[in-house]
């Protein structure tokens, strides 16, 4: 092999390992595989206001991004935490407002001009037993419509001693909870040993 092959090949070898550094974590929610995900780590940039330590993990229906496809803006995500959340309807609400406020507004400041102000999002959540809550979050896509999007959601809290985690998981979509998203919503696993 000459130095005019290798070399490109050394620079592309070094590009993919500065670019994979982020991202070594393997997702714990299991889901099919054309459901793109990623793993990001508290504090979260956009939230830091969220006092928390540990892991998010997101998985992404195929339509997510598609406005007028039928799981559009349907997706999944679990924060492993180290503290317990202490979780009630007031807490989530407010939660959720700072977590998709920062999301979207975060987004919205990539795209200067297009905007004119910051949209400050409304959650409403009620506790169905000690672990489940139901809610919906009135927020704003600042990455696909631009629009306001209200958004049906079901929180899932466990403690996982086989870990010594909380985890918390969120299943998200604008669709009604009967439509068929939630059956694909409620198919996504979450991968630890919680015995």
């Amino acid at each position: 092999m000459t130095y005019s092959k290798i070399i490109p090949f050394i620079l592309i070898l070094i590009l993919f390992t500065q670019c994979d550094k982020g991202n070594t974590e393997k997702n714990l929610l299991q889901a099919p595989d054309d459901w793109r995900g990623e793993v990001i780590k508290f504090p979260l940039d956009f939230a830091n206001s969220l006092h928390y330590s540990g892991v998010e993990y997101i998985r992404f229906a195929p339509g997510w991004g598609k406005e007028n496809a039928t799981d559009y803006f349907s997706y999944a995500f679990l924060w492993q935490i180290d503290q317990n959340p202490k979780l009630s309807a007031q807490k989530l609400e407010s939660e959720m407002e700072l977590y998709y406020d920062g999301l979207m507004n975060m987004v919205s400041e990539k795209e200067p001009g297009k905007f004119k102000e910051p949209f400050a999002s409304k959650a409403f959540f009620e506790k169905v037993n000690d672990s489940v809550y139901v809610g919906k979050i009135i927020t704003y896509d600042a990455f696909t419509t631009k629009k306001e999007v209200d958004l049906n959601a079901i929180v899932d809290y466990r403690f996982c001693k086989g870990i010594n985690k909380h985890l918390v998981l969120f299943n998200v979509s604008p669709k009604p909870l009967e439509h068929q998203i939630w059956k694909k919503l409620n198919l996504i696993d979450i991968q630890t040993d919680c015995k």
